[in-house]
């Protein structure tokens, strides 16, 4: 089981980069479609809501790798959470770099806060869990 935490580890971060790369009119186009359903619910702008759509995904995108890494890690040290965490927070970095080169996306400093926001919660529910015992014990709990 310990190898699928380093698979899935390895997936969201590549659909991190694939995301990453859809240049930004395309990538704007699909938060517009996500917005313009949830505008059926919640009566605001479409930009603000574009807003608020893309800033969750970075978020749960974010949560989900640190998760995955912190579980990768568990069985090897007992600061997983905070590696888990680390690693999640350099993606974010340079997966902001990587932006930068994509036509019609934009280095931004509040993503990377907004990512590394969303991976300290996805290192510490991973924590958690494992204290808990719901997830396989380590030499975390």
């Amino acid at each position: 089981m310990k190898h699928v935490w380093k698979l899935l580890t390895l997936l969201v971060a590549l659909l991190i980069f694939f995301s990453s790369s859809i240049e930004g009119e395309l990538s704007g186009n699909a938060s517009l479609a996500i917005a313009a359903r949830l505008r059926e619910i919640f009566p605001l702008a479409y930009d603000t809501l574009n807003f608020i759509v893309r800033k969750i995904a970075h978020f749960m995108v974010f949560f989900l790798l640190a998760f995955c890494a912190v579980n990768a890690l568990k069985h090897h040290t007992q600061k997983a959470p905070l590696m888990g965490w680390g690693f999640a927070t350099v993606y974010a970095i340079f997966d902001e770099i990587h932006q930068y080169f994509v036509p019609g996306r934009v280095f931004a400093v509040t993503d990377i806060l907004i990512d590394s926001a969303g991976a300290l919660a996805g290192a510490f529910t991973a924590y958690m869990l494992i204290k808990k015992n719901i997830l396989s014990p380590s030499k975390i709990a």
